[in-house]
């Protein structure tokens, strides 16, 4: 990282050597891809800070800094929670930064998966901290915070980790909580007994190295059975980072709900406001070729109502506010606002108010996000401008697709580039065969399905000439030719796959490694599978090739010098 690096933040996206665009990566949202490629078509939906045309990053934070915070709750509230996760000296060091005035936050987040959840959620970080040493490079103090989503309530989005097995197969790891509800939130979930027996599926499922013992004692010492979900989440994250400084923020800390009784208070004084601004906001995204990322009513308010744990969403009638999810009770707003300011336990803020929280919380000079959170930052902007917070830059985390160098020499071995394996692996083994495999037998069959082509084609206009209705039934025999043709042709490539089983598995291999369940490798995989073969060195070299700013997806290539022929770009 240079200081250019720090000040140019569009300078990663033109580079393209290991990189893909994200405009090439299937299931990447429009509104994602235009924010990065084409960004004068949705700059009506962002500020322009980190374009060019805006203040710096640095100049922001400093705006950032001068703003009132209470400081000192917040700092307060951090140091209960890092003891608790018992993360390193260096975290409390930065708690005491950002307890001084001067000081911002880089702020990252993620829902607190098992075993820290898919590798993006370590990309998040590591972009959060690099960072925030950026910034401490342009003299402004900046310290990394990693939000733990512990409010979140989906419990089956975050129960599992996906993992390579011993034969390079992908192995999905579930932890079935014991005694909860699926509206209990979390960070409310306590580990039973079977989080252990889960943990040595883990640990079995892994490939043997000389790694392993340190990574089984991170685990079994994280998740421990009573602890919280999150909490375990948040020991494992703690051990991790250890070197790093991230400081861990749990938004269902009583400190800190204390802390934003009065942005609660503020957000249903302003119910109406903020809903009828995110209602336009809305429309005006469909209305340029964009989807509202969050649905919205007229009649919403941006927090829930936590009764007993259980969380309901609230809507506005005639001054009440009516608690939805089947008891439809209603509270006066008088009486709501008072309730705000003594039970700050009693909300939690819903989709279109958490990143308010956090940056009332917090001097948030960036946030860092994926592809799905900068989206919602185009609808949930106008929130910003409803209860008058300041936004902070925003920025899309470091992408990766980390390439072992096994699956190097594969990939240069049968002619793959990483765009190969997007049309699944029966595609990617199709390509193999025909390039390496069995090319005769390939180019025979291109030749026969041309030539078959031609002389459909010359037999249509004659009988179209004869009598029209004939040309219909040549149609129909061309689908059914063409059919057969390609069914035929499946079952060449099978049989010349099962012929040479050594190829067919060092693609499958490769595939489940890159591109597992048809998506992104950092969006399924788990960072443990690689630290078992890598060790715990794989954190830096990850925060070494971290570009910050607009960038592109990164090829990593690790265990291996890389191959020219895995070119991305």
């Amino acid at each position: 990282m240079t200081e250019s690096d720090c000040q140019n933040l569009e300078a990663a996206g033109k580079r393209l050597d290991n990189a893909l665009r994200f405009d090439r990566i299937p299931n990447t949202s429009k509104l994602f891809n235009d924010f990065l490629y084409n960004y004068p078509k949705v700059s009506a939906f962002y500020t322009d800070w980190g374009r060019g045309s805006g203040p710096s990053l640095a100049d922001r934070a400093k705006y950032i800094a001068s703003q009132q915070y209470d400081r000192t709750g917040v700092a307060d509230a951090l140091k209960r929670i890092n003891t608790q996760a018992g993360s390193s000296d260096l975290v409390f060091e930065n708690i005491e930064t950002l307890r001084k005035p001067g000081s911002v936050a880089i702020v990252t987040g993620q829902q607190a998966g098992l075993f820290t959840g898919p590798l993006y959620a370590i990309h998040k970080a590591i972009t959060a901290i690099k960072i925030a040493n950026c910034l401490k490079q342009e003299g402004v103090q900046a310290v990394p915070v990693f939000w733990v989503a512990s409010e979140d309530h989906d419990f089956e989005e975050v129960n599992h980790c996906e993992v390579i097995d011993v034969e390079g197969r992908l192995k999905r790891i579930v932890y079935d909580a014991c005694g909860h509800t699926n509206d209990l939130p979390v960070g409310n979930i306590r580990l039973c007994e079977g989080i252990s027996a889960k943990i040595s599926e883990m640990i079995a499922t892994l490939p043997p190295s000389e790694f392993i013992p340190g990574i089984e004692k991170d685990l079994r010492e994280s998740y421990v059975s009573d602890a919280g979900f999150a909490e375990a989440f948040a020991r494992l994250m703690a051990r991790l980072f250890k070197n790093y400084g991230v400081v861990l923020l749990d938004p269902l800390d009583d400190g800190l709900k204390q802390v934003a009784a009065p942005l609660y208070v503020e957000a249903i004084e302003k119910s109406p406001e903020i809903a009828q601004a995110l209602v336009r906001r809305s429309a005006d995204l469909v209305a340029a070729g964009y989807h509202a990322q969050v649905h919205v009513s007229d009649d919403m308010t941006p927090l829930f109502y936590m009764d007993e744990g259980r969380r309901l969403a609230m809507t506005r009638h005639n001054g009440q506010f009516i608690l939805k999810g089947g008891s439809n009770k209603s509270i006066p707003r008088d009486e709501l606002i008072d309730l705000a300011r003594n039970c700050t336990n009693c909300f939690s803020p819903n989709v279109t108010l958490r990143p308010i929280v956090q940056d009332f919380l917090l001097p948030t000079a960036a946030y860092i996000g994926g592809p799905s959170e900068i989206a919602y930052f185009a609808q949930i902007a106008v929130v910003y401008e409803a209860l008058n917070r300041p936004l902070p830059f925003i920025l899309p985390r470091a992408s990766f697709t980390l390439i072992e160098g096994r699956h190097q020499k594969a990939l240069a071995k049968y002619s793959l580039t990483l765009p190969d394996l997007f049309d699944g692996l029966h595609s990617a083994v199709t390509k193999v065969v025909e390039r390496s495999l069995d090319r005769e037998t390939s180019e025979t069959f291109t030749e026969v399905e041309r030539a078959t082509g031609e002389q459909l084609d010359k037999l249509e206009r004659s009988l179209s000439r004869a009598d029209g209705t004939l040309a219909a039934s040549v149609k129909v025999a061309r689908e059914k030719i063409f059919y057969q043709l390609e069914h035929l042709r499946t079952k060449f490539i099978h049989a010349s796959a099962r012929r040479d089983e050594a190829a067919y598995r060092q693609v499958e291999r490769a595939y489940n490694t890159l591109f597992p369940n048809k998506n992104l490798q950092e969006r399924e995989l788990n960072v443990f599978y690689l630290l078992s073969r890598y060790g715990p060195g794989l954190i830096d070299d990850i925060y070494d090739a971290t570009d910050i700013g607009f960038s592109n997806h990164k090829l990593l290539y690790i265990g291996g010098v890389a191959s020219q022929v895995v070119n991305a770009s």
